[in-house]
């Protein structure tokens, strides 16, 4: 696994470190010709650009009526470490008896996500989302004596469902309110091998595994302002599960809160500022078959096998920038790159903490 994803993990550090220093010199630095190169972009126009950056995050807009939208986004996370609320904890700390006393400890995790979207416009007032994830997770462990292995997950992950509803629009102000579903088409019942097991693969604990097994309700608000080359907003959200799965359990509830400040450059190249804090809580219930794959003995063995050392919060800052083509053979085409570092973690540990976060994605549209 090192060897397979040591060159990747490289590759995207350089970038995202490019990327914070490229961003943040446009964000800071003066206005490139802009009444001549705005002269013919619509306040609206502009809006596309400006959204763009920001909609990779999750932060989606509506499109005018009869508009459809197809894209793709790849998303990796690293997350390398343990923490026990702020407080970094060393792999022998998890694993000493005088101390957490677990058997095992996961010390890296790396998660690679590719999300295809499509969107389609009824009217101008609504338009319809749905967004397809595909994910692939591996999580790097080591045992109390030492020995090292690797467990990995891939697969298509929960299919998401919204419709978005212009509830106020003028040239400069918009409030879109989102009602989305998610639907549990990914698996809660990924099995690999670990040198407890032997050969016999066994159930992964809960963060390997690549849905939630529960239907969720994904509601949310955003709010969007704008002047001719500054935007800014906020957007609220929630993940709210349904029930409990198949195997017994249902994940914790999520709340997310953004807010952000974006700027365009030119009539191709806008740039982006935002905080975002995510919350999440303990699983609820259990799924017997791990306790039975991670514990055999009644000692604890792995703490993602817990359920009650799953719950967070955080804040990251992300910069972003995006390139459009408003006119020509790529009219519609939107390239966006955003990357992003924690601030401040805080983990129902001993748990992983996050690294950084980067997110790349295209959209087109008709």
């Amino acid at each position: 696994m090192e060897r397979r994803f040591g060159p990747l993990r490289s590759l995207l550090r350089c970038v995202l470190l490019s990327t914070l220093v490229f961003a943040l010199v446009l964000l800071t630095g003066p206005a490139v010709a802009q009444d001549e190169e705005f002269a013919d972009l619509s306040l609206e126009d502009m809006l596309e650009l400006e959204l763009d950056a920001v909609s990779i995050a999750g932060i989606h807009h509506t499109h005018d009526a009869g508009e459809w939208m197809v894209g793709f986004s790849y998303m990796n996370m690293a997350m390398n470490g343990m923490r026990n609320g702020t407080d970094r904890v060393s792999k022998f700390e998890v694993t000493d008896m005088a101390q957490f006393g677990y058997r095992v400890t996961p010390v890296k995790m790396d998660m690679h996500m590719l999300m295809f979207h499509l969107m389609y416009a009824p009217s101008d007032k609504i338009t319809l989302m749905g967004m397809m994830p595909y994910v692939r997770k591996s999580m790097k462990h080591v045992t109390r004596t030492g020995a090292n292995f690797t467990t990995r997950a891939e697969g298509a992950g929960d299919l998401k469902l919204a419709a978005l509803y212009s509830a106020y629009r003028t040239e400069s102000q918009r409030l879109i309110a989102e009602f989305g579903l998610s639907l549990p088409s990914g698996s809660i019942v990924e099995k690999d091998n670990n040198p407890m097991s032997g050969a016999v693969d066994v159930r992964l604990p809960y963060p390997m595994q690549l849905g939630s097994g529960t239907v969720e309700l994904l509601p949310g608000v955003t709010y969007i302002g704008q002047t001719t080359s500054w935007q800014w907003g906020g957007h609220v959200k929630g993940t709210l599960r349904v029930g409990k799965n198949a195997n017994g359990y249902r994940l914790g509830n999520r709340y997310k809160l953004t807010s952000w400040v974006s700027r365009t450059f030119t009539d191709m190249l806008s740039g982006s500022v935002r905080l975002d804090w995510n919350q999440w809580f303990n699983i609820q219930g259990r799924d017997p078959r791990q306790d039975g794959a991670v514990m055999g003995a009644m000692a604890p063995v792995v703490p993602t096998a817990f359920t009650k050392l799953q719950s967070g919060k955080r804040l990251d800052l992300l910069v972003g920038v995006t390139l459009y083509e408003p006119a020509g053979v790529l009219n519609g085409h939107r390239l966006s790159l955003e990357a992003g570092l924690p601030i401040y973690q805080y983990i129902d540990g001993p748990q992983l903490e996050t690294d950084w976060m980067l997110t790349l994605s295209w959209s087109w549209t008709i």
